[in-house]
């Protein structure tokens, strides 16, 4: 329960040189020390309304802890992304081992810079923007789970299951490779990652059962990505047409 958090923390506090009392104004655990102030609001899990609790109390005190039991899943993405939120907040974390009584600082409570977060995550920005850049079809629902997202990979995938089909319904790698436009080609029909391709002979391959239900399935988004791809054809021919003419 949350009270016993109370005392461990209050002590650990009073060996730092605070002052402490519990519920002044609400607040679990409020203490001062040279005249500045601090405050720890006590929970046993840290959710949305321990963190929304935290951040109201800054409006009163600057230096504010949400105090907890020693998380479970201390080394979980879950716990991780709660850290970081505590972090970009400014809120700090004070937890009480339930077993030995030991009281351990997990976060202090100072604001953390998003710009040193963004520079740890550079690599997955550019695979963000990557992968956004890549799909030729934006028609994806957001903020639904189950669907069948027409990812970046799932569309090349669908150009090289269609120019199986033109070229006669198998043919080898390169063949498929020229006439779907996607030089990765060949990996795309090895990997098999939705299961509509197989190997007929070696350096050969054919569409599935699986693969013919996917171009019916995705009729409307094949025929979109191959109108970008005349488009994107013309553009290029034209673009080449006048490099031309400026070289004469």
């Amino acid at each position: 329960m949350e009270k016993d958090l109370f005392l461990p923390i209050k002590e650990y506090f009073e060996s730092q040189g605070y002052v402490c009392d519990g519920e002044v104004k609400e607040i679990d655990l409020y203490m001062e020390r040279d005249g500045e102030g601090a405050a720890v609001e006590l929970k046993q899990d840290i959710d949305f309304r321990a963190v929304q609790q935290a951040a109201l109390r800054q409006k009163l005190v600057e230096t504010v802890y949400i105090g907890t039991f020693m998380p479970k899943d201390i080394r979980s993405h879950a716990y991780r992304d709660k850290l970081y939120l505590l972090k970009r907040l400014g809120i700090g974390l004070i937890a009480v081992s339930e077993k030995t009584g030991n009281v351990k600082v997990l976060n202090e409570p100072v604001v953390a810079e998003l710009s040193a977060f963004q520079r740890r995550n550079k690599k997955k920005t550019r695979q963000l923007k990557k992968e956004f850049h890549r799909r030729k079809v934006k028609n994806n629902i957001g903020g639904v789970r189950g669907t069948k997202l027409v990812t970046g990979y799932r569309e090349d995938a669908l150009l090289v299951l269609d120019a199986l089909l033109e070229i006669g319904g198998e043919g080898a790698p390169k063949k498929v490779a020229d006439v779907s436009g996607i030089h990765k080609a060949r990996e795309i029909l090895y990997a098999n990652y939705y299961g509509w391709f197989e190997p007929v002979t070696r350096g050969v391959y054919r569409a599935t059962q699986a693969g013919y239900d996917a171009l019916e399935e995705f009729e409307e988004t094949v025929f979109v990505l191959k109108k970008a791809q005349e488009k994107a054809a013309k553009e290029k021919a034209a673009k080449e047409q006048i490099e031309k003419e400026k070289a004469e």
